[in-house]
């Protein structure tokens, strides 16, 4: 009988430990933007910006003397103000934590005045839960469905895939009137928050904001181009309100921003004031706010 204990205990413990976090992956915030190393091909501490706003994950082109790729096509880059043709190379492993993804592609961008490796996009997260604990600087990946993660003070909300870019429903408050709409969210932004061109346009926000300053922006296309920066009275966002924000107004007629489908998109400046766990899987994403809500905006 003590034997049979034994045993089912083992097999308990077993099970538990199956079922904990998968891995744990440190990360330090620079400029407001999130970046972890990560193994490329037998490459280690390769530094990479983590990007939820982008659908596919890329090496600096400026990097690639010290990371071995082999670079096999050309393929259409979609940035925030335009569209250019960039190289690829396929085929290729990476390891973050105790993870390891093979048959990983890459696109190649030159981000000349970039001081990182690479981007490390959706494609990689995909597969595992993913939160981002801000209070620990650490990126906790665990398995899909995984029954022991702590969801203590976490607001649920449904996460949208537009053209394959993950997005919210939220809104800003601007005079007492609500604008509303899907707004992707982008960790690999430095910004607050950037409103779409149509959606700009639609509402004449311009006009109805006071106007605080300009700001220049490089898209991943290579466009360099400036916007106008308004004061925004509030947002609501995961049930919680935030005010006075500076917020930009893009006028692009190409690229990302100029999407008909979502109103703008945060970045990581307004995104890193909240604790985040992705579900790719279920469709969800869940929002707790954390130390970073009362850092000043910039």
């Amino acid at each position: 009988m003590k034997y049979i204990l034994t045993f089912l205990t083992l097999l308990f413990c077993s099970a538990i430990s199956a079922q904990k976090t998968t891995s744990i992956l440190p990360f330090f915030l620079e400029n407001n933007s999130v970046y972890v190393y990560c193994k490329v091909n037998k490459t280690d501490s390769i530094k990479f910006l983590f990007d939820t706003g982008a659908d596919g994950s890329v090496i600096n082109s400026n990097s690639k003397k010290k990371i071995p790729l082999k670079i096999d096509g050309k393929s259409g880059n979609k940035g925030s103000n335009g569209v250019n043709t960039v190289d690829y190379s396929s085929h290729n492993t990476v390891q973050f934590g105790n993870i390891e993804k093979k048959e990983i592609r890459f696109t190649l961008i030159p981000y000349e005045s970039a001081h990182f490796d690479g981007v490390f996009g959706t494609d990689l997260m995909k597969g595992q839960l993913i939160e981002v604990d801000y209070h620990r600087n650490e990126i906790r990946l665990y398995e899909e469905n995984d029954p022991l993660v702590d969801w203590a003070g976490y607001e649920k909300v449904k996460l949208h895939m537009i053209d394959n870019y993950p997005a919210v429903e939220s809104s800003i408050l601007v005079n007492g009137k609500e604008y509303s709409g899907f707004f992707g969210l982008d960790s690999g932004a430095d910004d607050v928050l950037t409103i779409a061109s149509p959606f700009a346009n639609k509402n004449t926000l311009v006009k109805t904001m006071k106007t605080i300053g300009k700001a220049t922006a490089q898209g991943s296309d290579g466009s360099v181009y400036e916007m106008p920066v308004v004061l925004c009275p509030a947002v609501k966002f995961a049930q919680k309100y935030l005010y006075n924000l500076p917020i930009t107004l893009s006028g692009s007629m190409e690229g990302i921003d100029s999407t008909e489908k979502m109103a703008g998109f945060f970045g990581n400046q307004f995104l890193k004031r909240f604790n985040t766990v992705i579900d790719f899987k279920n469709g969800f994403i869940y929002f707790k706010l954390n130390k970073n809500l009362y850092s000043e905006f910039k």
